[in-house]
């Protein structure tokens, strides 16, 4: 019960951390290119990401159906699932404040999978077992989903310059500023949708350990929190993140701008909706701000930022799981 208490304890923040860490993946562009102000934005993201989260528990969104984790002490798997929080807590604090769009859904599941396997070694269990658990199709999942953005915004480019050629340039800016700011709503619900699939992944694993009756229950109870901390981290704006995509990645106008939103936000839904598929909201985006971008007959795309991002975006399942993992194996060798 101490365990599960301080896990509970640390999804507080990480649900904070978590608004603000993808607020930016909603707001960046159209704030860039005066579709919305940046008050407006905010209040918009923010409420319907709390209200993406609060639809994953009618809609039955469960990322954590895929998984089934190997039998093994359940003070075993409480500290796993602390270490992973932990960790995740922060990785997203540090790539913030460095304004790296990183994916928690990446670093939530490599996290894991690092201490899942510290935890078999600890315990002597079946690497087989552990191995055996769905993590190359989550992992190519997450993998195809920045290249299906950045594709697919290049192409729309094209049927988007060509739907636009002979019009009037302030009705094309126009019409490209309310698209980008309906896809506001859009994106943020989509990012709800997947913000609800990771906690309760993180809270159903612990609530499992730890024996609780009728956790299904009080689950409700912890949605509406999960929807308020992380509506309250989107309130801040993640400016720094935010700045990174609109200013330092591309230089972008407001028809590709759409583009990019559009993309975003039409993947992120139907991947959320349509297929319960667990994508990363950031690599979507900024995939698909890079796709637009680099359609242009000139350099708008700031290479050198970009091979930045890749960077992290590669460091990102290697920390989550390296940290995890010896986190892991200090504390079960104190606890179990």
């Amino acid at each position: 019960m101490i365990l599960l208490g301080l896990i509970c304890l640390v999804l507080v923040p990480n649900a904070y951390v978590a608004g603000l860490h993808d607020v930016p993946n909603a707001i960046a562009i159209p704030v860039r290119t005066r579709a919305l102000t940046p008050r407006v934005a905010t209040r918009v993201a923010a409420g319907f990401n709390a209200l993406g989260v609060l639809l994953t528990l009618p809609l039955g969104i469960y990322l954590f159906t895929w998984f089934e984790f190997p039998e093994m002490d359940p003070v075993l798997l409480l500290t796993v699932t602390l270490c992973a929080a932990s960790t995740l807590l922060g990785w997203n604090i540090f790539t913030y404040l460095r304004g790296m769009p990183t994916s928690i859904t990446h670093a939530l599941l490599a996290a894991f999978l690092g201490g899942t396997l510290a935890a078999a070694v600890v315990a002597d269990l079946d690497f087989a077992e552990v191995l055996a658990m769905p993590w190359v199709g989550v992992a190519l999942t997450l993998l195809l989903s920045p290249l299906v953005a950045f594709g697919l915004a290049y192409l729309l480019v094209f049927a988007a310059v060509r739907f636009a050629r002979g019009g009037d340039p302030d009705a094309v800016n126009s019409t490209s500023r309310m698209a980008q700011s309906v896809s506001v709503g859009v994106t943020s619900l989509g990012t709800g949708l997947q913000q609800g699939q990771r906690f309760s992944f993180v809270l159903i694993t612990a609530s499992t350990a730890a024996q609780i009756e009728a956790a299904q229950a009080w689950l409700p109870y912890a949605y509406v929190a999960f929807a308020l901390l992380i509506g309250a981290g989107c309130l801040t704006g993640g400016w720094r993140i935010a700045h990174t995509l609109g200013h330092r990645l591309v230089d972008i106008d407001p028809l590709r701008g759409m583009v990019a939103t559009t993309t975003t936000s039409g993947l992120l839904f139907i991947g959320s909706l349509g297929f319960a598929l667990p994508l990363s909201t950031s690599l979507t985006a900024a995939s698909s701000v890079i796709g637009a971008g680099s359609n242009q007959r000139f350099a708008t795309v700031h290479w050198r930022q970009f091979r930045l991002i890749c960077l992290y975006w590669v460091l990102t399942p290697l920390v989550a799981a390296t940290v995890t993992a010896l986190l892991t194996t200090v504390m079960s060798l104190l606890l179990v």
